[in-house]
């Protein structure tokens, strides 16, 4: 494998199971390159959540590898739905996706460095608020719950923690139908975080990593807030992030509560965000030692064991 040092290292230290997803996703990587032409040659794996992102330093550009074909035909036509209304997005570098090694592959301009500023997180959401559902009829239903318990049975945690999780969701999901949404179904983007936006040295652009979705945008207000409320680390600015999100809203939607910690559904939603932000860290606590024990502390936080704020380290 002609990879970076970084991974390359990452390699030699880790468990057998994620330098197996690894080799995976670089094969891939590497046939995909082949039919693009693109130098997959010291490509760096800088993150693999909620899929692999490899930087390509020979191509100045990023390679993302998705377990399946059409998440990866949405997310692009995702970013292009975004450039279609003039959103600031990083835009794919091929409309095509490439299918490799049983897994797909697209290819994006290189996002720059992040750009933490809640304000500009805020700005960017309200844009694609903007965006009526009516302008891509293929948008997906948002719905939190599918596939939210996938893989469960097959994770290393205790029998007590799978039947908590699997009774928290059979609630919460009784909870979620009975909400009364006070505002219209529109464009959103789904995540369980702000916005995340990077700089590439000419302007702040969006980044995507999963596809749009047609859903509620007090989704994405109650997943900008939450971990400001729950966790411990350095306070997001909400009130900045709240001021820059009404300026720049649909003036024709206005929202019955003066911000989204008000709204009676919050807690609700507040849950759902979260209970999906554990069972990302579930899903891969087969990985290795710390991410397993970082599933086992995130579940007992749940459960009461910790009071909030809680502490689940490096976000």
């Amino acid at each position: 494998m002609s990879i970076g040092p970084s991974t390359s290292a990452l390699l030699k230290t880790t468990s057998h199971a994620r330098r197996q997803d690894v080799t995976a996703s670089y094969a891939a990587l590497t046939r995909a390159c082949a039919a693009t032409g693109d130098d997959a040659r010291h490509a760096e794996l800088v993150s693999d959540h909620p899929l692999d992102v490899w930087s390509l330093p020979a191509s100045r550009a990023i390679a993302l590898v998705h377990l399946g074909l059409e998440e990866a035909r949405a997310l692009v036509r995702s970013a292009e739905l975004l450039e279609q209304h003039r959103v600031a997005v990083v835009a794919p570098y091929y409309s095509a996706v490439r299918a490799a090694a049983g897994r797909a592959v697209t290819f994006w301009h290189d996002p720059g460095k992040r750009r933490r500023d809640e304000s500009l997180s805020a700005w960017v959401t309200a844009a694609v608020h903007r965006i009526g559902p009516e302008a891509a009829l293929w948008l997906e239903d948002h719905d939190p719950f599918a596939g939210l318990l996938d893989g469960l049975d097959e994770t290393p945690l205790s029998e007590s923690a799978r039947w908590f999780l699997c009774e928290c969701t059979a609630w919460l999901r009784a909870e979620w139908a009975d909400i009364d949404w006070p505002t219209p179904p529109t464009v959103i983007l789904g995540a369980r975080q702000l916005a995340r936006c990077h700089d590439g040295g000419m302007h702040p652009r969006l980044v995507l990593r999963r596809p749009l979705w047609r859903g509620h945008r007090e989704w994405d207000l109650v997943a900008a807030r939450w971990s400001n409320e729950l966790l411990r680390g350095r306070p997001d600015d909400l009130q900045a992030y709240h001021d820059t999100y009404t300026e720049h809203s649909r003036a024709d939607v206005a929202a019955p509560y003066g911000h989204i910690g008000a709204w009676s559904g919050y807690q609700v939603v507040r849950d759902v965000v979260v209970l999906t932000a554990v069972m990302d860290t579930v899903r891969r606590a087969h990985l290795d030692s710390r991410t397993r024990e970082l599933a086992v502390h995130q579940v007992a936080c749940l459960r009461g064991a910790q009071s909030a704020p809680w502490d689940w380290g490096k976000r």
